[in-house]
């Protein structure tokens, strides 16, 4: 521990390590314009529609977030990866990849696309909206599913490319939506302007990072290749599969939790709140998440091995923190925080505090999740967050009915503990006890 904060061994890391930092700089950069203006946005919205509007776009946004995670494949993760290995070790095979990840997510899209608007009335009642008719819902939240998916596979490309400057420019454009179409369209006509500014910003998000992805194939002289090929599906399936497998246990734990508490009296207002300790939770973590997109690249570069060890340990230090010194501060300056967004500082003080320190576990989560993902055995990052899900499904059913406000909070925060126990026990546990077995074997004998 004592050389994890070293300042000679940090200064050391800064001086070798500049690929790192500067990524870093130019995500967080990147990370501002997209992130910072649309927390911002929020931040109105709510104080104009209310919590319980804002808690019926959740439970939509969890719908939407479940679809594309089928549409995604985990290749949000598999493509960072690929891309960044087949762009230094496979050049001729860079655009076959990017080829083959685009019609792998649009061929399971259409699938789910049709199945979700031939099942809706039974499985997604709650995307109705009033100002909509059914038909029209259904085909907003399919279109936000296709371009949510397409704006992160490409983002995951992008990074892939270590093309921050490009996604400083991308994210440029959706933080001036944020603020200049979001915005306004909500402001005036509630959730439906909501999700309509949403599509768009997505949709513009797509055609831009498009342009970009073909910029850096130019300058790399790949071309993008649309040809099927089992061998690069097969490369894409063997990282992007464990990740979908976790990401659509989330994203269906997150759907079904939401469910459950919007079903309650009071449920849209506790949802309202909780969208809100999210956001508040996501601002917390814009550090460590910028961390997080430029670690993986670098991690999975097998050709860098030396600094990979010394760069993971200052990474998740650097994450534990930053998360604590902001959770510190979100706890100092609680109560401006929460009449910021109009809530009532009585009813949110409980849950806002505990997301307070489940960003902490969270943010951990995330980092470990990267170790994992780029080692021999990435399913450990499933079997993880089937924990996450398992314990939020469960805790928010022992106490929705008593605790409507806090049931998600308390289930966010033993759920990422649980995670992170599992993921520390995989990466370190097994040999402190596999070697204390054989001590005590050899003694024993």
């Amino acid at each position: 521990m004592r050389t994890i904060f070293s300042i000679s061994w940090i200064r050391k890391l800064f001086t070798e390590n500049k690929r790192f930092y500067n990524a870093i700089f130019l995500s967080t950069i990147s990370a501002v314009l997209s992130q910072g203006l649309n927390f911002l946005t929020l931040v109105f919205i709510t104080r104009k529609v209310g919590e319980s509007n804002m808690g019926h776009f959740s439970v939509i946004q969890s719908v939407v977030i479940l679809l594309a995670s089928f549409g995604l494949l985990g290749q949000n993760i598999s493509s960072t990866a690929l891309t960044s290995r087949f762009r230094t070790r496979f050049p001729n095979h860079a655009g076959l990849l990017i080829g083959n990840t685009y019609m792998l997510s649009a061929t399971v899209l259409i699938v789910v696309g049709l199945i979700a608007s031939l099942t809706s009335d039974n499985f997604f009642p709650e995307i109705y909206v009033d100002a909509f008719t059914r038909s029209l819902s259904v085909a907003v939240v399919i279109a936000w599913t296709f371009t949510m998916t397409f704006d992160m596979l490409q983002v995951g490309i992008l990074i892939g490319f270590e093309a921050y400057k490009d996604l400083v420019k991308t994210d440029a454009l959706k933080g001036i939506i944020s603020i200049s179409l979001i915005l306004p369209l909500a402001a005036r006509f509630g959730v439906p302007g909501l999700l309509s500014g949403y599509i768009v910003s997505s949709f513009l998000g797509v055609l831009t990072n498009q342009y970009f992805i073909r910029k850096n194939m130019k300058k790399h002289n790949f071309r993008i290749c649309f040809k099927f090929s089992p061998l690069i599906i097969r490369r894409i399936l063997n990282i992007g599969l464990p990740v979908f497998t976790a990401s659509l246990f989330i994203s269906l734990a997150t759907w079904v939790t939401n469910k459950m508490i919007f079903a309650e009296i009071n449920g849209a207002a506790a949802l309202g709140v909780v969208f809100v300790c999210r956001q508040i939770m996501t601002l917390i973590q814009f550090f460590p998440v910028q961390i997080s997109r430029v670690l993986l690249p670098i991690i999975a570069d097998e050709r860098d091995k030396s600094s990979k060890s010394a760069v993971s340990k200052l990474s998740l230090a650097t994450v534990i923190i930053v998360c604590v010194i902001l959770s510190l501060a979100g706890l100092i300056f609680e109560k401006f925080i929460l009449l910021a967004y109009n809530l009532d500082p009585v009813t949110a003080a409980i849950p806002y505090r505990i997301i307070l320190i489940t960003v902490i576990f969270s943010a951990v989560n995330m980092i470990l999740g990267q170790f994992v993902i780029t080692g021999k055995n990435p399913w450990v990052r499933t079997y993880a967050d089937m924990a996450i899900a398992a314990v939020m499904v469960v805790i928010t059913l022992l106490l929705k009915d008593t605790h409507v406000y806090t049931a998600l909070p308390y289930a966010l925060l033993l759920s990422f503990i649980i995670s992170d126990l599992i993921i520390v026990f995989y990466l370190k546990g097994r040999k402190y006890i596999i070697n204390g077995f054989i001590k005590n074997l050899l003694k024993t004998a």
